[in-house]
């Protein structure tokens, strides 16, 4: 189920940032207020570009800080729902040599009255380790989140307070803004030294190896099945196709360069606190037992 699960939760992550890419919708070419799209999905994207914009006119009107900042606010709301997520993903970990064991038991019995035991007994594991098997949808959550998210960043750097030469209420002119950010003199255009595209790839690679790699505690060579390395490897390849996706859209957009650079150094930063908090709560769980 694990890497199954995995491995679909991979497959939907592509396609999102296929989506993202705007192959097939010009919404991302559209100053923010520009009618279409899902109406829920517009308001979040006009409410966390007028918070940017808030931000960014404390910071001295530099659009980077509103960014970086309405970035790190992002990703910590939902840091309960990956701290939950995380949790799962352990204890599918520690439950593991338990579930391998019962395929071995059943290897072979394909009869109902063997099947329907199975089922009764993977139920029993799940139980007993806290599994929710729907849990594995948490990460889903976001999803809407982090496409309003993205969709701020690509289309502030169009809005002016227009739409089409009209001016309308309630939407900002961010063309206030300073859109320069070190070396780079327009964050709503490419990066012309690349640094932030190639930061993209670097962090997000190291990030798929560590969070890919059990810790040390959780290593079970002993039931490690072929089907598991197999898997393993189809893994492993889609997340550095992943990678390759995400660098070659970080490279039209500075802005979304950076957003994704600030929120994969906090990721990195939330799987390693929250893998020191579950290594702490299973030491604490064997002391019980």
């Amino acid at each position: 189920m694990k890497n199954s699960t995995r491995i679909q939760f991979l497959v939907l992550t592509l396609i999102l940032v296929v989506m993202l890419s705007g192959c097939s919708t010009d919404v991302y070419t559209s100053p923010i207020g520009t009618p279409g799209g899902w109406g829920w999905l517009q308001w979040t994207v006009e409410q966390m570009a007028d918070l940017t914009y808030y931000i960014s006119n404390l910071g001295g009107g530099y659009y980077f800080v509103g960014l970086i900042v309405v970035t790190l606010i992002v990703r910590t709301i939902g840091w309960p729902i990956y701290a939950k997520s995380n949790a799962l993903t352990l204890n599918m970990q520690q439950a593991q040599p338990e579930l391998d064991k019962l395929k071995e038991k059943y290897q072979g019995r394909s009869d109902e009255a063997s099947q329907k035991k199975m089922q009764q007994e993977t139920m029993a594991i799940y139980k007993k380790f806290g599994i929710n098997p729907f849990g594995c949808l948490l990460p889903f959550l976001q999803m809407p989140i982090f496409i309003a998210m993205y969709q701020m960043v690509r289309r502030i750097p169009l809005s002016d307070g227009t739409i089409e030469g009209v001016i309308t209420d309630g939407i900002a002119d961010f063309s206030d803004l300073d859109y320069s950010f070190l070396w780079i003199k327009d964050l709503g255009g490419p990066d012309p030294l690349y640094i932030l595209p190639i930061l993209v790839g670097v962090l997000m690679f190291f990030y798929q190896r560590y969070s890919m790699k059990k810790p040390d505690y959780l290593q079970n060579k002993k039931y490690k099945s072929d089907k598991a390395l197999q898997s393993e490897k189809t893994m492993k390849m889609m997340s550095y196709f992943m990678v390759i996706m995400l660098v070659s859209i970080a490279i039209q957009n500075a802005g979304i360069a950076l957003y994704w650079v600030v929120g994969n150094a906090y990721q990195f930063l939330q799987t390693y606190l929250n893998r020191k908090s579950n290594f702490k709560k299973m030491n604490e769980t064997k002391e019980k037992f």
